[in-house]
């Protein structure tokens, strides 16, 4: 999922200020949301430096597999430069169709039950250090473990953070389409028939860049040059989201396909935004050339803007997910269906049917990458040469 913290959350309250009141129901819904997740997570931190001195004092020699652990990250942080990190792919067979839905009120009710099991966890340490008794290394080690699975858990809702904060925002900004989609969406769950073409359909055909260039050297195989300008400085990480996306964007057979990507290192016209900083990823992106796509940092979480940019977030990333993401450059929309039920002054409940269909663009985690999403950007690029 690194910025500077927001201002100190002591300072921090639920009351509502009038620059909050002025602001959109899933705005001020999330804000208290990651105010409460902020007080949580200091919680949090408190009781790994309790744990920490107890474990000096008793078992010093239980050090290392406390301190082998990162500690808490901090929530809601992304900004410019600050990479995810590449991890290994998960297993990627297929998954039957099932939905998944998110909301602020879901995202707090998770504190709210880990705050339950941080207050066990807190009450059992005080009594071990208030006891005379010495505390035996099997006990140290199972609140070690405590520890773990809670810091776990925080990621996982840090997770859910930015994900509404990115999708309740997308939302907002076009109802129109989201509801089309909340329309699919209650077809395909109710097993409509047509439900799946009436998806295709208004998923459409790709929305192919200009800057696609198909070379066929005579091996039989079709190559799309995709020219991508980036900011990133990490040479190593750059390497690898190269031959990792390109890797995944290669099919094989009598009339094979694959993917060159050719990166072209450039900061953004204009004063360079310093590590950490948040900024506005479509203002940013407008400072680059426009005959080519760009990788750029900054986001909440990672994401595609179609036929434009790819924009990172912090946390961690497959190889895969990374493909899908480019899938977006290349002019492809989402495959999977997004809907939503309006939850007025808590924002937004986002629902998301995954598992529809197989191809890369519908299921980031375990999809692959088909010969006819070569085929539909061989189209789109020969349309553009016809006009």
């Amino acid at each position: 999922m690194v910025v500077p913290r927001l201002a100190i959350f002591l300072l921090l309250t639920v009351t509502v200020t009038a620059t909050e009141a002025a602001q959109a129901p899933y705005v001020q819904r999330g804000d208290r949301v990651e105010r409460q997740f902020r007080l949580y997570t200091d919680r949090l931190d408190t009781f790994r430096q309790l744990l920490r001195e107890t474990i000096v004092s008793a078992a010093p020699d239980l050090l290392p597999e406390l301190d082998r652990e990162d500690p808490p990250p901090e929530p809601g942080v992304y900004g410019y430069q600050l990479l995810p990190a590449i991890v290994e792919e998960s297993d990627a067979r297929r998954r039957s169709i099932s939905t998944f839905s998110y909301s602020w009120e879901a995202t707090e009710r998770y504190i709210e039950n880990e705050a339950q099991r941080l207050d066990s966890a807190l009450g059992d340490l005080e009594a071990f250090r208030v006891s005379s008794a010495p505390i035996a290394p099997a006990t140290i080690r199972e609140t070690i473990a405590q520890y773990r699975m809670l810091v776990d858990n925080l990621k996982t809702i840090d997770q859910y953070l930015q994900y509404n904060r990115f999708w309740q925002r997308a939302i907002a900004e076009d109802r129109s389409r989201f509801d089309r989609l909340t329309e699919i969406y209650d077809l395909l769950i109710a097993e409509e028939p047509g439900a799946a073409d009436a998806a295709r359909e208004f998923l459409g055909q790709p929305s192919v860049p200009d800057y696609l260039e198909i070379d066929r050297p005579g091996s039989g195989t079709t190559v799309v040059r995709l020219p991508v300008y980036t900011d990133i400085l990490d040479d190593a990480f750059l390497e690898a989201v190269e031959s990792g996306v390109e890797g995944m964007w290669s099919v094989g057979g009598e009339s094979g396909y694959m993917l060159d990507i050719e990166l072209r290192k450039r900061l953004p016209v204009g004063s360079t935004p310093r590590p950490g900083d948040r900024i506005d990823l479509m203002q940013h992106a407008a400072r680059f050339p426009d005959d080519g796509a760009l990788l750029t940092t900054g986001a909440e979480s990672t994401y595609g803007f179609v036929g434009e940019y790819v924009a990172l977030g912090p946390g961690d990333i497959t190889v895969r997910t990374l493909a899908h993401e480019f899938g977006h450059v290349l002019g492809f929309a989402d495959g999977y269906i997004r809907g939503y039920r309006d939850l007025g002054e808590d924002g937004f409940e986002i629902l998301e049917l995954t598992s529809a269909f197989e191809d890369i663009m519908s299921a980031p985690r375990e999809g692959r990458v088909l010969g006819s999403h070569f085929e539909l950007v061989i189209a789109g690029v020969a349309e553009f040469a016809g006009r």
